[in-house]
């Protein structure tokens, strides 16, 4: 029979489907009631994903732990004020982060679809956006594109427009 202070001393399991022993577990505190345990394993799947993609193209499927990361569903309207989806709002996003690119590069690229958009809070909500883009200096070929924008109360600024790199 165990006493009432080994009960208390005891913390809450992780859920089945993260049990590990205790030497192979970290224990991640956070201030929402969404704490989990988390491996060091997949941790290093987390860190290999963003090494990968820096970001834009994460592989969400594989991982179990992301910090506090995301992919906007682009069709759904959570971030943006309908009638507007996210895919129109991170549009908008892009084409911003283009106009800049253009003016600093002396170019005349044309947005064209847009990819995807992973994003995680910040002091507003930083988003890492893969788009398309049209270059009629270049017959028009279609090239891919990633830009990060933080989209605060009141303010966005763009932090990054660029071509995806090939490798």
């Amino acid at each position: 029979m165990t006493s009432s202070i080994d009960d208390k001393e005891k913390s809450d399991p992780c859920s089945p489907k993260h049990q590990k022993t205790e030497e192979e577990t970290i224990w991640y505190d956070s201030d929402s009631d969404d704490s989990e345990c988390v491996t060091p394993d997949e941790i290093q799947l987390y860190y290999d994903e963003w090494e990968k993609s820096q970001g834009f193209e994460m592989d969400f499927s594989k991982l179990t732990y992301c910090s506090s990361w995301k992919q906007l569903d682009l069709d759904d309207t959570t971030m943006a004020d309908e009638p507007e989806t996210n895919r129109e709002l991170i549009a908008k996003f892009a084409k911003l982060a283009l106009t800049k690119h253009n003016a600093e590069m002396d170019t005349s690229l044309e947005l064209g679809n847009i990819l995807r958009a992973n994003y995680h809070p910040s002091a507003g909500v930083t988003l890492y956006i893969s788009f398309e883009v049209n270059d009629p200096y270049d017959g028009n070929q279609t090239k891919p594109y990633r830009a990060v924008v933080r989209y605060f109360p009141g303010d966005i600024e763009v932090a990054s427009c660029f071509p995806r790199p090939t490798s």
